[in-house]
């Protein structure tokens, strides 16, 4: 089922350098914003753009925001696969990490993550490894040392993957406890002491509560992050690339991390079917490039407690191919982690 949640009608103000024959084709057009989230970030993102991008789109679009829920954005994926003209009038932002279907042979999944026109993304969503302060497990090194391992807690398996590949990846072995039902019990029970650590996106965990109050009181501490830079907001936090160089992990495994963090590196994406022309798909790219630019959605997301790292569409569609050609060794890898409890 589709659901129209929002509807945006674009401002006057034209793209500079928009291509002469877009603006025809756009004028009195409406373009549509396939998401398969009603409530959470890819909501707020897709609104966001859906009130700033026509703004440097020449031909006065309108943009909706449609959402189709299921399958982890599978149902949504496929729908900007094979239903959607590829005519720059449909584009996707999809979960960041739809491409396991794929890579994993869900029999729901009839796309293919390189044939999609990416358009870019506003972040990216790497994470970070915080542990409490009072656990006797100061670094890597430690958890690699430890003859007990520490106990993580997660809401379920592919919140916990890269936690759960560490052992192999450097040695480093975790005790994961499943099943919380929401995240934010995963906190409360690092609190009340049942588990001691937990993976999550590095945005909510400088930006919200309790990690607010929890920093000011030295309540964590912080073992690695996943992207492939430190992060400003943890510049003393290694990242997992520089453990598996200082690790010599083998090629193999650093593929592993590769399909297991790919998702962070994607963000927040949006896509358009395959197929859609290419002078349409460098005109969107331009326009999302510069709608990113612009001060109002800046001011926006900044109160929305946002942080934004763009990333281009090109890269994206880079990231797409790299992290679905992948041998067999590495889908079976990925497959027993994910499936592993």
């Amino acid at each position: 089922m589709v659901s129209i949640s929002w509807l945006a009608k674009a401002p006057s103000t034209l793209g500079d350098n928009a291509h002469a024959q877009n603006t025809t084709f756009y004028e009195g057009k409406t373009v549509r914003i396939v998401t398969f989230d009603s409530v959470g970030g890819y909501n707020f993102l897709a609104r966001l753009l859906a009130r700033h991008l026509p703004k440097y789109i020449s031909g006065n679009p309108n943009f909706i925001v449609q959402h189709m829920p299921g399958a982890g954005s599978v149902i949504a994926t496929n729908y900007v696969s094979h239903v959607a003209k590829p005519d720059g009038l449909t584009v996707g932002m999809p979960n960041q990490r739809v491409y396991l279907a794929q890579l994993l042979g869900d029999k729901e999944a009839n796309f293919d993550m390189r044939k999609f026109n990416w358009i870019g993304s506003p972040d990216r969503n790497p994470s970070i490894l915080y542990i409490r302060a009072d656990a006797p497990y100061k670094s890597i090194d430690d958890i690699i040392k430890a003859k007990t391992p520490p106990k993580c807690g997660s809401t379920g398996l592919e919140g916990a993957s890269v936690v759960l590949a560490l052992e192999e990846i450097l040695g480093a072995r975790f005790e994961v406890v499943l099943g919380y039902p929401e995240a934010r019990q995963v906190d409360l029970a690092v609190e009340r002491g049942e588990v001691i650590c937990r993976f999550l996106g590095i945005a909510a965990h400088f930006n919200r509560e309790p990690f607010i109050n929890w920093h000011a009181k030295g309540f964590d501490r912080h073992i690695l992050q996943t992207g492939q830079k430190r992060h400003g907001r943890a510049l003393d936090t290694p990242t997992i690339f520089e453990l598996m160089d200082r690790y010599g992990t083998r090629e193999i495994n650093r593929r592993l991390v590769q399909v297991l963090t790919a998702g962070e590196e994607f963000g927040h994406p949006m896509m358009a079917p395959p197929g859609t022309p290419p002078d349409r798909v460098k005109f969107l790219r331009e326009a999302y490039a510069r709608a990113l630019k612009d001060p109002e959605l800046l001011a926006e997301a900044q109160k929305g407690q946002w942080d934004l790292d763009p990333v281009a569409g090109e890269e994206l569609q880079e990231l797409a191919r790299q992290v679905v050609d992948q041998p067999p060794e590495v889908v079976e890898q990925t497959k027993r982690i994910l499936r592993s409890k």
